[in-house]
């Protein structure tokens, strides 16, 4: 039983890495700046070609990941339902 919970645990939290990272430019996309530490690094007023443009690649790469991390999970799924049938 344990196992079977740390397995969920894991293709869980391995399919859900990649959507949270896609949240990021999403919402810097909805705010119209990418922050910074102390101030805006680039805001969308003032600069919105080289914002937006910034933005489309950050939600492309964020995209990738998160295949990344579906393909993953599926394959620790897949893997988990082979050591499943190995042991009945």
């Amino acid at each position: 039983m344990k196992d079977k919970l740390q397995t969920w645990c894991l293709i869980i939290g391995v399919g859900m890495c990649g959507p949270v990272f896609l949240v990021l430019p999403i919402t810097w996309l909805f705010a119209g700046e990418i922050p910074g530490k102390r101030f805006p690094f680039l805001r969308a007023i003032d600069n919105p070609v080289v914002f937006y443009v910034a933005t489309i690649a950050f939600i492309i790469v964020a995209m990738k990941m998160t295949q990344v991390s579906l393909v993953a999970a599926r394959f620790f799924y897949r893997q988990s339902k082979r050591q499943g049938k190995n042991l009945q």
